[in-house]
């Protein structure tokens, strides 16, 4: 009777992990020509700052923690959305777009500061420390994104702006102002 209980349970958790294991693939192709222009040398530049709230609502700066941005492609921002929605399990990510992946550490007030970047539609990310209270405050909220230009949830901030030459664009990561710039 002890093997048959062991059985059943043993059956019911590798059923369950098989169900919560399901493959995800993007629907986009990684195309290097196509962000080839992101590892050039550019006049244009970003002043940024970083600020994220902690379970208990206090505000916290991004200092020394690392900002990264990318050349804006729709592969990027699929691959963004997933991790929003906390899905890691992708079986068809390209090594490759990891070379066009850049990054900077927040200075001690929380800004950062990017020189010499090619002019073009780039995409900044800052990963913020999830820890979900009974609200579960941190998790994805699907009317951030809509307007295709910042987004936030599960521990991540996202703004997409598109730099010109010869002038510096701010890049506000604000958690809970994603909608007003």
């Amino acid at each position: 009777m002890k093997r048959i209980g062991l059985f059943c349970i043993s059956s019911l958790f590798l059923f369950v992990q098989f169900v919560y294991a399901k493959e995800y693939r993007l629907k986009s192709q990684f195309d290097p020509a196509s962000v080839q222009w992101s590892k050039t040398t550019g006049n244009a530049a970003v002043a940024g700052m970083g600020i994220y709230r902690l379970s208990d609502g206090t505000m916290k700066s991004c200092a020394g923690q690392t900002v990264y941005y990318y050349p804006y492609s729709d592969y990027v921002m699929e691959q963004l959305q997933f991790r929003m929605r906390g899905i890691t399990n992708i079986k068809n990510l390209n090594p490759q777009s990891v070379q066009y992946r850049f990054s900077v550490t927040c200075d001690q007030e929380g800004d950062f500061h990017i020189a010499y970047l090619p002019a073009g539609k780039w995409i900044f990310v800052m990963n913020i420390p999830v820890v979900k209270n009974d609200e579960d405050y941190s998790s994805y909220n699907q009317e951030s994104d809509l307007s295709g230009v910042a987004g936030e949830g599960n521990g991540i901030i996202y703004r997409i702006v598109t730099l010109t030459s010869q002038k510096v664009t701010q890049v506000p990561l604000i958690q809970g102002d994603v909608n007003s710039h």
